[in-house]
């Protein structure tokens, strides 16, 4: 940790000069200089010695050469950019997100100059969508996909709604999940892939709601956050995003 600390000191020292000197020029005909993450490095430091966050840090003969604050931030050491490192921990985090169950991996792209690299690692950007902070948010889904058995096939329809269009006379979802499942035993209906609750376009907490059909049947229209809902399938996982790998025919 004193390691990384230095090496975002030495950078700091730089981004402050670089900065001053464009804060003076009368033209600002170059770009801002970007900044790294000394600013953040007191609230990882805090987050780490309270064992409340963890901090990755990757190591090249004996080296710290970067380091992961969960989903948060991730930073290379500036003379070591550009020979794959990035990628290393950007798999690692990718890894990590996986092991939890998540659907989606959400992040803050910043600076701007990192979206090539993010875009690159399979991950969608939203311009128009202003994220917490002041950089680009970004996304990426991490698919789920189980194999059918032998059983009875059925098919199957998943959307999801805001709940201004559940609303509307002709309600259009904001995604929609079709194709053919497996019957199991407990009227449960296997799905070959998992199917869930997310919105790239909005930000914040909706009260979105989820209709279900089985066999061309309407199971459920209701809140995903319901009751009912969880009791056809409906569940959590450790990103706050509602998903569904089986349906519950009650």
């Amino acid at each position: 940790m004193a390691e990384i600390e230095a090496w975002l000191d030495a950078e700091e020292s730089i981004y402050q000069a670089a900065q001053k000197t464009w804060e003076e020029s009368e033209s600002f005909a170059s770009d801002e200089p970007v900044r790294g993450f000394r600013c953040n490095w007191d609230s990882v430091k805090r987050g780490w010695r309270s064992e409340n966050a963890q901090v990755y840090v990757l190591l090249v003969d004996g080296r710290a050469v970067g380091f992961l604050d969960g989903y948060d931030i991730m930073e290379i050491r500036p003379d070591l950019r550009g020979v794959g490192y990035g990628r290393i921990l950007a798999e690692f985090m990718l890894g990590i997100a996986a092991q939890e169950g998540r659907s989606v991996v959400e992040i803050e792209i910043a600076p701007s100059t990192a979206e090539p690299f993010w875009k690159h690692m399979g991950f969608t950007t939203v311009p128009e969508r202003l994220s917490n902070g002041t950089g680009i948010y970004a996304y990426k889904i991490l698919p789920q996909v189980f194999s059918l058995s032998g059983g009875d096939r059925a098919p199957f329809s998943v959307e999801f709604f805001t709940e201004e269009e559940k609303y509307s006379a002709t309600p259009k979802p904001f995604a929609r999940f079709s194709g053919i499942g497996e019957r199991l035993s407990g009227d449960q209906v296997q799905l070959p892939q998992r199917v869930y609750c997310f919105n790239p376009a909005d930000s914040g907490y909706h009260d979105y709601f989820v209709r279900i059909e089985v066999g061309g049947c309407q199971v459920q229209f209701e809140k995903v956050k319901r009751a009912s809902s969880r009791a056809c399938g409906i569940e959590r996982d450790a990103g706050d995003i509602y998903f569904m790998d089986r349906i519950t025919v009650a």
